[in-house]
């Protein structure tokens, strides 16, 4: 089976290169979601918290984003089922 139309070697190449990008950035954002996590943990415990309080804080906040943000489940169809007492509606002749 052939292909009715070649793919644009330009747009192969444009796409390896977002993917390449996006692989060689994700240490970077890492690095930053990580130093943003120590600084909000330090401003909480200069603020007063104890570190019991910080990680019962992470771990309700875990919990909260795992129930709320779940992608929904895909639903399976059900076969249709006749209802009792009612005829089926013929096509129209022809």
């Amino acid at each position: 089976m052939t292909p009715k139309k070649t793919v644009n070697p330009v747009r192969k190449y444009a796409v390896g290169s977002v993917i390449t990008a996006l692989l060689l950035l994700s240490p970077v954002v890492a690095l930053l979601l990580v130093s943003a996590v120590e600084m909000l943990v330090d401003v909480l415990i200069v603020g007063g918290a104890s570190a019991v309080c910080v990680v019962a804080a992470g771990g309700f906040g875990l919990v909260l984003v795992r129930k709320f943000w779940r992608r929904p489940a895909v639903m399976l169809q059900a076969e249709l089922e006749p209802v009792p007492g009612e005829a089926s509606i013929a096509g129209a002749p022809m």
